[in-house]
């Protein structure tokens, strides 16, 4: 798992302005329900509904679902969505920028990884408007 964080950062760092000379963080795997309550969704309907697949609480530490298939692109791509919110969080970015535009970084750096290998992107153009609006003053 460590080679794939490293190669997934080094991904990061080529293809953004963000800085990847980081500490590796921690990563554990667990339920979806799990990571839905770290998230804050206590609803067990709302958080299958959700499909959580990843988080990342700013302690350093990147949840994935159980299931997590580190030879599956689709799981390397949620892994890499989560590494661009810990760099984004250890370059401070978290602080300066509403957290949708957040989401809309890691949401492009993942579909572009995912082009790269043939994939499907993530969300489509109508939630990335939704998030882009969520951030209008």
């Amino acid at each position: 798992m460590e080679g794939l964080i490293f190669a997934l950062l080094a991904w990061i760092g080529a293809n953004s302005e963000l800085d990847t000379d980081v500490v590796l963080p921690n990563v554990v795997f667990t339920t979806q329900h799990n990571i839905c309550a770290l998230y804050g969704i206590g609803n067990k309907r709302a958080c299958d509904s959700a499909k959580l697949k990843g988080f990342y609480d700013k302690n350093v530490t990147v949840y994935l679902r159980s299931d997590f298939d580190e030879d599956d692109l689709s799981d390397q791509s949620r892994l890499l969505h989560e590494l661009v919110h810990y760099v984004q969080w250890t370059n401070q970015s978290d602080q300066a920028y509403c957290l949708g535009h957040l989401e809309l970084e890691a949401y492009a750096l993942q579909d572009k990884w995912r082009a790269a290998y043939g994939l499907e992107p993530s969300i489509g153009e109508f939630r990335r408007i939704m998030l882009a609006a969520s951030c209008d003053d």
